[in-house]
């Protein structure tokens, strides 16, 4: 990126803090109350153990364009009831796609997202926090995880 649109980058983000304060507000508080709150429910439910992959493959970019396209319609949103509407939408439509688990801020706190198949042919999500990629299937093998529903896990390696 040049000099000059990294400027107009700036000038945009600002001039938007400047007139939507309040939308900025909700946005902000939503991400971090969507950040928060699914670490805190599998804190508190119990650990199961995951026992053998057969093979594993690295999701961490098949979800981040949709999301994207999201975030930018919501900041061109005029009014508020709009913007209630638009998310609720989304929420409906997320739900309904079995996609509820993934969470793009996830990426931030250096989780990584894959989808694991076992020996008997189960495809099943893990969330995995972790300072490196996953690459090989027996790294998964005995992992303590928290269970999110029935085929996605989540936990620490």
């Amino acid at each position: 990126m040049q000099r000059a649109d990294v400027s107009f980058l700036y000038q945009v983000i600002l001039s938007y803090i400047k007139f939507h304060p309040v939308r900025l507000g909700i946005l902000v508080f939503g991400t971090v109350i969507m950040v928060v709150v699914p670490i805190w429910i599998t804190r508190a439910s119990k650990d199961e153990l995951f026992a053998k992959a057969k093979l594993i493959e690295l999701v961490d970019n098949s979800f981040v364009p949709s999301y994207l396209g999201y975030f930018f319609v919501s900041m061109s949103v005029d009014n508020y009831v709009s913007m209630w509407a638009f998310y609720c939408l989304i929420y409906i439509f997320v739900f309904c796609s079995g996609s509820e688990y993934f969470n793009p801020m996830f990426l931030f706190l250096k989780y990584h997202f894959y989808k694991a198949e076992s020996e008997q042919g189960v495809q099943t999500i893990i969330i995995l926090k972790s300072n490196e990629v996953v690459r090989k299937s027996s790294e998964l093998d005995n992992l303590k995880l928290h269970r999110i529903n029935n085929l996605t896990y989540i936990g620490r390696k």
